[in-house]
């Protein structure tokens, strides 16, 4: 397996050549896709970064004539058309001009009706008396948008007249950006309608089908981009959450929980592009993709704001009762888009600008230390599978045997380990819940692993169970429902309520004095109707929740990596939906020098040497999930996935895998990611900032 590959390193400008003859034939064995029926894909899948398209896009003289010029500086000037709010942004650098409306449209065959959509500044959407879903776009005559300008903010005020509703946004100018704001203390409600949703600059950077080389960045596992094109696999949009669902409103919480609250856009490879950040109210707020097949041959991407949350409450004996709240969510929305140019035009140039943000906000620091690299070995503990009277509990590992295990993987060349120890909390893996995180004196102790970098595994949010009996403290939905998910047959996950959550990690945290990884609360954000907790104030609870501490941490989003020392989990593709073209390093190429980081299990990838060669070509130390009993034990067990534990199996893949993998990352250990190319398809170079590179084929 680990034998087809050569390592070659060169010293005259320190080049690290890795080959994978297994690829040679273009072939690889992976997960099937969403929607596919084969399990081979070949290397023009969108487990892979493709070639880019190089073409020069020339965008032609842009008709400003029914636009003010509003804003300007050295790099950047707005206009904005009063008839319909839309805005032009003309990047000074590259005089490319940025439109929110579709531009020459009077060339297609589009009705009033249409044209009102496709060249309106918003969207919004608002519930009437009966009930009913009403919208209004920006043009409608229903619609009424007064502007003004004071230094470099462009404000318009909008009265919905026929709604009673008003609200107002604010464009503030930038040096490279421009900033969106709508304060919801500036939302007005007169009458009987409510407002539901906001949609600003929809068709912002809209590409009709092909005619623009490029792509949409999506912040999709690892990340994700969509190249242009004129037809689509799927036929309807796609929508997600940025923190997922909310398990306070929905028990459909297993669907993809976006990685960051970003997204971006290319016109041109290393001409122009875009990133969109999403500064408040992301809590509340729907990423959605639309192909060329979709809507009038565009494909556009776009950000809505849920100003309030709309369900239908079950009453005994009666129909559905649909639930308005008298009130907006209580939190701003507000939506920075950055303009770059030239080389910094592609989704290196933006995952350098978030990191840039991120830098400022305090969030990031630099981490420059060149230690060699080490890997995460995660010990599974104990669970129980169930007998006719009495529990039969499965000790898989005990602290001694993390001890030798140890003493074993050193004498074997792997020097730099880390532990965590899940299902170490008392009775086990079953037994999981927000209140135990008592390590189970049957296994042994923290105390015995002193010697060790080793962290207690704790997941606050979930909890399991055999059967639909629900553990204390569990969430209860806006439904008055307790909030389960059947993950299997036989297997029901819970979520712990949010106060608890909070309660129960403060306490962990101080049991442990810091030696501890945190698992759910990372990714996994919703609100509590018993505790009277929004998902904004969650959000909030959350970023100030463990001060100035620093934790391993299990997929960390945006409101916790402050806090995250290792970030466990990282994926190494997209989520892989049938119409993503590229699967990329994004969230690498974003922390690389700043936070650590350890792929998913290994010893569970149903192509190892796939994984481990996206390892090597991300920067990601290797993980490996491991039992010093058989994992045959857990077979009866709700913990019988973990299928591939035994450590005795895969002893020698993990040290042939650090001793290989840390001849190459050991070279580029503290430095960063400043450059990445697909010269030919397969094949990825990676430009280190310490002048090292790594090659990939």
């Amino acid at each position: 397996m680990i034998k087809k590959l050569r390592i070659i390193v060169l010293f005259s400008f320190v080049l690290v050549t890795v080959c994978f003859l297994a690829l040679n034939n273009n072939k690889v064995k992976a997960k099937e896709e969403a929607g596919a029926d084969s399990s081979e894909f070949f290397i023009d899948s969108s487990l892979f970064t493709h070639m880019d398209d190089d073409t020069a896009y020339n965008q032609g003289e842009v008709d400003l004539s029914d636009f003010d010029s509003k804003l300007e500086n050295s790099h950047l000037e707005l206009f904005y058309n009063k008839a319909n709010g839309a805005i032009r942004i003309i990047n000074k650098d590259t005089g490319y001009v940025w439109a929110s409306d579709i531009l020459n449209i009077d060339d297609y065959n589009f009705n009033n009706a249409v044209k009102k959509r496709l060249t309106s500044a918003f969207k919004v959407l608002y519930r009437n008396e009966d009930g009913n879903v009403k919208d209004v776009y920006a043009a409608d005559t229903a619609a009424k948008l007064t502007d003004s300008v004071s230094g470099n903010k462009l404000t318009v005020n909008v009265l919905l007249d026929k709604a009673d509703i008003r609200f107002s946004y604010e464009i503030t100018l930038n040096d490279y950006s421009i900033d969106v704001l709508i304060k919801v203390s500036e939302i007005s409600e007169t009458g009987a309608n409510k407002l539901t949703a906001i949609t600003m600059f929809p068709y912002l950077g809209a590409v009709y089908k092909d005619n623009i080389p490029g792509y949409v960045f999506l912040p999709s596992g690892s990340g994700a981009l969509v190249r242009y094109s004129s037809t689509s696999p799927i036929t309807s949009t796609y929508s997600a959450k940025f923190y997922g669902t909310d398990a306070n409103i929905s028990k459909n919480t297993e669907n993809e929980v976006l990685s960051l609250p970003i997204y971006g856009l290319c016109h041109g490879v290393n001409q122009n592009a875009m990133l969109v950040n999403i500064k408040s109210g992301e809590a509340f707020t729907t990423l959605t993709y639309s192909p060329a097949n979709i809507d009038q041959g565009f494909n556009f991407i776009y950000t809505t704001f849920n100003t309030r949350e709309i369900y239908y409450l079950s009453i005994p004996g009666s129909d559905q009762i649909l639930m308005i709240p008298e009130n907006n969510y209580d939190v701003d929305m507000e939506i920075e888009y950055t303009f770059l140019s030239d080389e910094k035009a592609n989704y290196l140039g933006m995952a350098e600008a978030y990191r840039n943000t991120l830098i400022e906000d305090g969030i990031l620091q630099r981490n420059s230390d060149s230690n060699p690299i080490d890997i995460q070995i995660e010990a599974f503990g104990r669970d129980y599978e169930k007998g006719l009277i009495f529990k039969k509990y499965k000790n898989m590992t005990t602290t001694k045997d993390i001890i030798h295990i140890n003493e074993d993987l050193e004498e074997g060349g792997v020097n730099n380990i880390f532990y965590t120890l899940r299902a170490f909390n008392k009775k086990g893996y079953s037994n999981q819940s927000v209140k135990n995180y008592k390590f189970d004196g049957k296994l042994g102790s923290m105390h015995d692993l002193k010697d060790l970098e080793a962290y207690f595994y704790y997941n606050p949010i979930e909890s399991y169970n055999s059967k639909k009996s629900y553990p204390n403290k569990v969430l209860v939905n806006l439904y008055n429902e307790k909030n389960y998910i059947a993950v299997e047959a036989n297997k029901y996950k819970f979520y712990a309520n949010a106060k608890d959550v909070v309660k129960y990690t403060l306490k962990a945290v101080d049991k442990y004095d810091g030696r501890i990884a945190l698992d759910g609360i990372g990714y996994r954000l919703y609100g509590d109707k018993n505790n009277k907790l929004t998902r904004s104030e969650m959000l909030a609870t959350y970023s100030g929740l463990l001060g100035e501490d620093k934790l391993p941490m299990y997929k960390p989003n945006y409101y916790f990596l402050a806090n995250t020392s290792k970030y466990l989990n990282m994926p190494l593709y997209s989520e892989r939906t049938r119409f993503v073209t590229d699967s990329l390093p994004f969230l690498e190429i974003l922390l690389k020098g700043y936070i650590d980081y350890y792929s998913p299990y290994l010893n569970f990838s149903s192509n190892i040497d796939l994984d481990f060669l996206k390892c090597i070509e991300y920067g990601v130390s290797p993980a490996y999930l491991i039992s010093k009993q058989p994992s045959y034990l857990l077979s009866n067990t709700l913990s019988s996935d973990y299928y591939a534990t035994y450590y005795d199996s895969v002893a020698d893949m993990i040290k042939e895998q650090y001793v290989m993998i840390s001849s190459v990352l050991n070279q580029v250990s503290g430095a960063t990611i400043v450059n990445r190319i697909i010269p030919s398809e397969g094949i990825s170079v990676v430009d280190y900032s310490n002048g090292k590179r790594i090659i990939v084929n």
